[in-house]
């Protein structure tokens, strides 16, 4: 199931903090560079950044709660483009689809005609090769640090 995390419930702020500390040290490790700008977020720092966050619960993990969040993506809205900012998978449910899931959610937010843009670092296959596959098209690669690329995809819908 896929619902909003209310970023004022601390909770749920926790809860994706640390999702995000797994899921980007694993991309820090594929693109070789410990840098990366979520992996020094704080909860003040999230409800600072102005997007909207969804989480993917997997309710047969916590039966009787809200679910276990296994993924979240993270949006923002602007005039006729939409970014998504942050995509994140719980190692332990990796190559189950819940990346496509959240994906095709946030796409439901961009009215047709809009550009939706998402970056990823250059070696990260398994993010690459997923907006890849989803239709996104590499338009810009640019130099982050010594070595380091981020490639930035978009799509028209």
């Amino acid at each position: 199931m896929i619902r909003q995390i209310d970023l004022n419930d601390t909770h749920d702020t926790l809860e994706l903090l640390s999702l995000q500390q797994l899921a980007y040290r694993i991309e820090a490790e594929l693109i070789g560079f410990t840098e990366i700008p979520p992996l020094f977020d704080s909860p003040q720092t999230l409800k600072e950044s102005e997007e909207s966050f969804f989480g993917y619960y997997d309710e047969l993990d916590v039966p009787e709660g809200k679910g276990r969040l296994v993924g979240a993506v993270s949006c923002k809205q602007g005039v006729r483009e939409l970014t998504i900012c942050r995509m994140m998978t719980h190692p332990d449910y990796f190559r189950r689809g819940i990346a496509t899931g959240l994906l095709r959610h946030a796409e439901q937010f961009a009215p047709s005609g809009t550009c939706i843009k998402v970056s990823t670092g250059t070696n990260n296959t398994p993010a690459v090769e997923l907006y890849g596959k989803h239709g996104y098209e590499p338009v810009r690669v640019r130099l982050v640090a010594p070595g380091i690329t981020l490639t930035q995809f978009q799509k028209i819908v």
